[in-house]
């Protein structure tokens, strides 16, 4: 499969420095490496500039501070700044898949129709919470879900 796409990743994120950490080390572990990251912090007090930084040189890595503070804010800033063909979202609480960009990027090389896709959310916390239940309920066969963490 021949990868004409330049893929951007876009990452709002606020005062979650540790969990950002996390998902910007998932996306150095793809099997399809994204082209650009751009971490848009929305109004932290933390270090999470600092976090973003540290990632510059191994995800070709923009840090962009949002001062408006809101979820919509941030991802339009993050497209604005983005040069890709495909632009992918990722929360700063999730970590990716080592085959999340490559799968991803598949239904826009196999068809140029193609303008959304979306895929599977696993839920990694175990416990009883309404979460859970929710979880348990609407998006599993009723089984409770493992823990991976």
């Amino acid at each position: 499969m021949v990868n004409n796409f330049i893929v951007s990743v876009v990452i709002a994120t606020r005062n979650r420095a540790e969990s950002l950490r996390d998902t910007l080390a998932s996306l150095t572990r793809q099997s399809r490496k994204p082209d650009e990251v751009i971490v848009v912090d929305n109004a932290s007090s933390d270090h999470t500039k600092d976090v973003a930084l540290n990632f510059i040189d191994s995800l070709n890595l923009k840090y962009i501070y949002e001062a408006k503070r809101g979820i919509p804010y941030a991802r339009n800033t993050g497209i604005q700044n983005a040069r890709g063909d495909i632009i992918a979202f990722i929360d700063d609480d999730c970590v990716a898949d080592e085959n999340w960009l490559k799968h991803l990027e598949i239904p826009f090389v196999k068809d140029p129709y193609i303008g959304v896709v979306g895929g599977e959310i696993s839920y990694f916390k175990v416990g009883d919470d309404m979460l859970e239940a929710f979880y348990i309920q609407n998006m599993t066969s009723g089984q409770r879900a493992d823990s991976k963490r």
